[in-house]
């Protein structure tokens, strides 16, 4: 009898396990195809909430860099923005693209100074990338002459204008090197002296000069022109210095920058 009982009790126990084993084993499967769904959604929403595209100009897109002194640097304008900040400008003014400007310019620096800078590879990468590459240099060269007297003068200026030159041309050739394609423009001397030394106006005139036969050697190469530009205008245009350009100096080298190398 006891037989007959447990049999059939040990049966049904075992088809109620299966059925709650099975059971679980379904469930268990719901809930891992549950958590991997979220899983693969998860992603998909983080991707939703990524902002728009930056309407920012990315550093190396259409730049323009600017080498050399205080002048390139843009010491004296009262809005401080000097060639490159007038430049663009001007250019947006006119409906062309938008372009970025790095300035590496260091006030103080001489021909010799920014050989070295150039060789030292510092600006590779900003002159590789740039498609304008303005320059301002040679000023400082010119102005720290030492003489006593005239006879002083002229050695020590043709001293310094075959120094120059060769540190304009070498200039040239390292950045020649490293971006062939670019459009390199020059912004020539103005003489800030002109109604205290006149005299100084031949070597400024020779020097610059001097400096478009270089200049004029390389197709993609414009000379800016400043010095008629200030001769007559020397109040509006020099800033309180009385040495470098005020903001409206800058903003007629702007002008003439624009004119020579987009009309």
């Amino acid at each position: 009898m006891f037989k007959k009982v447990i049999w059939p009790l040990i049966l049904v126990s075992s088809l109620a396990l299966s059925i709650i084993f099975i059971g679980g084993f379904v469930a268990s499967v719901n809930v891992s195809k549950s958590e991997e769904e979220n899983q693969t959604e998860k992603p998909m929403e983080s991707m939703q909430s990524l902002p728009e595209e930056s309407d920012e100009i990315p550093t190396d897109s259409s730049e323009i860099l600017i080498l050399g002194d205080s002048i390139g640097f843009g010491i004296g304008d009262e809005e401080e923005l000097g060639i490159g900040g007038r430049y663009l400008d001007l250019i947006a003014k006119e409906g062309q693209e938008k372009k970025a400007v790095k300035n590496s310019s260091i006030p103080g620096y001489e021909s010799a100074d920014l050989v070295k800078s150039i060789k030292s590879g510092e600006n590779n990468a900003s002159i590789l990338g740039a498609n304008l590459i303005i320059l301002s240099i040679g000023g400082n060269d010119l102005n720290r002459l030492e003489y006593e007297d005239s006879v002083t003068l002229t050695l020590a200026f043709e001293e310094a204008l075959k120094s120059y030159k060769e540190n304009l041309a070498a200039i040239t050739k390292e950045i020649r090197t490293i971006n062939p394609d670019a459009q390199l423009a020059f912004i020539g001397l103005y003489n800030p002296y002109s109604e205290e030394e006149p005299e100084k106006a031949i070597f400024l005139l020779e020097w610059n000069y001097e400096t478009r036969v270089i200049v004029n050697s390389d197709v993609k190469f414009a000379y800016i022109p400043t010095y008629e530009l200030f001769e007559y205008h020397l109040d509006d245009y020099l800033s309180i210095d009385e040495f470098h350009p005020s903001g409206l100096g800058y903003q007629v080298i702007a002008e003439v920058l624009n004119k020579i190398i987009n009309k």
